[in-house]
């Protein structure tokens, strides 16, 4: 797939993906997604990569958020974003 890496935005609940070429700055693509949530101090982030549907799903404090990434495919990683 073209997507090599998707972070999960803890400032804004956006997510960023990358395939690290492409017209963007430097690659990186800021997309909302429903049911985006920004996150503060005492909050557990989870996601769930499922590879047999190519997804990657958030989940906020134990609540499923929603699926922020699909069409997965190949390489790839995934990380949240925390802000001080």
């Amino acid at each position: 797939g073209n997507v090599h890496a998707c972070q999960y935005f803890c400032g804004n609940g956006e997510m960023i993906w990358t395939s690290f070429e492409g017209e963007s700055y430097r690659g990186y693509y800021w997309e909302g997604w429903e049911g985006k949530e920004s996150c503060s101090t005492g909050d557990t982030i989870g996601m769930l990569l499922n590879l047999d549907e190519g997804t990657l799903t958030v989940y906020k404090n134990n609540r499923r958020l929603g699926v922020i990434k699909d069409g997965l495919s190949g390489q790839y990683c995934w990380y949240v974003r925390v802000l001080k």
